[in-house]
């Protein structure tokens, strides 16, 4: 049997860290933060008030023109956050943020997870003021689907579906738990709950008329390879439930550090932009990261006058170390510019990443992060599959690992591994007309 995932979402999140940090605003204020032109979350008597996250401001400003705008600022809530997870980290050895407010956890090694989330909601309602709500289940496909955090998962209909409740000594404590009957459970949800899969994924699944997940259990794996390629073995493994992607631990933080003091204060954007793609192609280089999957990313600016500016990234989807890193760390870097945070020149930088190895379980490919869709129909066999990873494992290192969106051929790669098996035919051919003389 796999292991027991657990997926903590923090509803209310911001707005609690703001009624406990920022002096404007009070309990009974409406107020709601807005990243970019969206809203993110909102106080309770914005939600009283018909206020909704998602919408946009000019829509909530119309519905209630008192509402307050608070722009949402990372560094904020980024300590907060740090801290929940590091709450999580005292109950399970495996702690995955993904975002200020949800992570996965580790449960598997958890003596008894009905205390341990208990204890976990205490602990954060009072940091915070917010209780959590969970997901438990045996991958985390289906647990992050059952904590609430994706707004196709908060409807009436989902919510009839999911009635059974973890209780601690006949009080709720917030935990949908589905260890068992992944296929059944799934069958009846929206495709738009995979939430693995890449959008253009999603949206060709409409186009073909595909409304739930039992539409596409009931198509079988064969009919989805022959349209979709890579992509349909996937989506097939996913409609199951089936998901055999570890939770990888950022928290208890382990990572790697890339560090640089300079000779004298550097200012100029062009030379901590080489600085940091040089700290990238080094950490790329270290020997404990050549196969590493990073899940989340710092960067942090030591700057003359004794402040440090720093900034962060939590990653749903891992990106890989080959190249991915850099832009990365430049997107990161050239945040801190547009912010405007960094007043004083710059006497040192730090890049640090975070993640682990991702593993090859039965004979799955970074399930969790397929490529995205192509026209090109990949071949369907698992063993053609696995003989072609051996070969390259074997020339290039038995820790390659190989994300499911690199699985793309070029036509240049078609006509090689054609004229190479056209090459072994006709090499086998000629030794059986050898061996009958």
């Amino acid at each position: 049997m796999r292991g027991i995932i657990g997926h903590i979402w923090l509803p209310g999140f911001y707005s609690s860290v703001e009624m406990r940090t920022n002096e404007s605003v009070s309990n009974g204020a409406v107020f709601a933060i807005v990243k970019g032109h969206r809203i993110l979350d909102i106080s309770p008597e914005a939600r009283r008030k018909g206020i909704r996250p998602g919408m946009t401001w000019q829509q909530a400003y119309i519905v209630c023109p008192e509402l307050v705008r608070i722009e949402y600022t990372p560094e904020r809530y980024s300590g907060f956050a740090d801290t929940i997870w590091e709450m999580c980290a005292k109950y399970s050895p495996a702690v995955e943020p993904l975002d200020e407010i949800e992570a996965f956890i580790e449960l598997s090694f958890c003596p008894n997870i009905t205390s341990a989330l208990d204890e976990l909601s205490r602990d954060v309602k009072g940091f915070i003021g917010a209780l959590p709500s969970y997901g438990i289940a045996r991958s985390k496909l289906v647990a992050r689907i059952l904590s609430g955090v994706l707004p196709e998962a908060r409807t009436e209909r989902f919510l009839r579906l999911t009635e059974h409740m973890i209780s601690s000594e006949g009080k709720s404590i917030g935990a949908k738990v589905v260890t068992g009957g992944e296929e059944e459970f799934l069958k009846p949800l929206p495709v738009n709950l995979l939430w693995p899969l890449d959008e253009d994924v999603l949206s060709y699944l409409c186009r073909l008329g595909v409304g739930s997940i039992g539409e596409l259990q009931r198509m079988g794996q064969s009919v989805l390879v022959d349209m979709l390629g890579e992509a349909g073995y996937v989506i097939y493994q996913y409609s199951l439930g089936m998901d055999y992607s570890q939770v990888s631990a950022v928290f208890p933080q382990n990572g790697v550090t890339f560090s640089k003091a300079f000779d004298s204060p550097v200012s100029d954007w062009h030379a901590l932009s080489a600085i940091t793609s040089e700290g990238a192609s080094h950490l790329m280089e270290h020997q404990d990261l050549a196969y590493m999957a990073v899940r989340r990313v710092e960067i942090a600016l030591k700057c003359d006058n004794g402040h440090t500016v720093s900034c962060k990234k939590h990653l749903v989807k891992p990106v890989g170390m080959y190249g991915g890193l850099q832009r990365l760390c430049g997107h990161l870097l050239n945040e801190i510019f547009v912010t405007g945070h960094l007043h004083a020149p710059v006497e040192a930088v730090s890049i640090s990443v975070y993640g682990s190895s991702p593993k090859k379980t039965g004979g799955q490919i970074d399930m969790l992060f397929p490529s995205r869709f192509s026209p090109y129909r990949a071949q369907a066999s698992d063993e053609v599959m696995d003989e072609v990873i051996c070969k390259v494992r074997e020339r290039f290192g038995p820790g390659t690992v190989f994300p499911g969106r690199e699985w793309k051929l070029t036509r240049r790669d078609k006509l090689f591994l054609a004229s190479e098996g056209y090459i072994y035919e006709e090499g086998k051919r000629i030794a059986s007309c050898c061996n009958g003389r």
